[in-house]
């Protein structure tokens, strides 16, 4: 069972603008998008990212699923907030809507502090979630810090 995580939005409204920023901001890491497809009944949209050495992992005959963790993402981008996907974010003093969420951050220490850091680059007033609420300040501090905690997503950003 993986860890998932999710972004708020300080404002309301999404569009699949962000989505291809997101997009864009993986390609610039080096992932692929591959398989970009909207549920129209639940107007989610799926995108699955990975790069040249996840594809040479799974090319292999017998391939170890702990090689590629830093490799691949599953994202989910909710276009149109829904009500179940709300949540009270304190950090913004209100409640906000989720609109994308990570299938899985487990052991992807690495991949997820270098995206997020563009990511807020680009939408400095979000919030990340995993167990807190990171801003981009939090996730500033985290990058700074070499080598990375592989423990800061569930760690309290007041300790860093």
């Amino acid at each position: 069972m993986g860890i998932s995580a999710a972004i708020f939005r300080k404002d309301e409204y999404v569009t699949e603008r962000d989505l291809d920023a997101i997009i864009d901001i993986f390609v610039e890491m080096e992932f692929y998008a591959s398989g970009k497809s909207k549920d129209k009944e639940s107007n989610v949209w799926s995108v699955s990212f990975v790069n040249d050495h996840w594809r040479e992992v799974w090319d292999r005959p017998k391939y170890v699923y702990d090689e590629f963790r830093n490799d691949s993402a599953i994202i989910y981008f909710y276009e149109d907030s829904k009500e179940e996907l709300d949540s009270y974010v304190p950090i913004l003093g209100k409640v906000s809507t989720c609109f994308l969420i990570f299938e899985d951050i487990a052991y992807r220490e690495i991949m997820m502090p270098e995206f997020l850091h563009r990511y807020f680059s680009v939408f400095p007033e979000d919030i990340f979630w995993v167990d807190y609420f990171y801003t981009k300040s939090d996730i500033d501090k985290v990058y700074a810090k070499l080598p990375w905690n592989e423990l800061w997503a569930y760690e309290d950003p007041k300790t860093f």
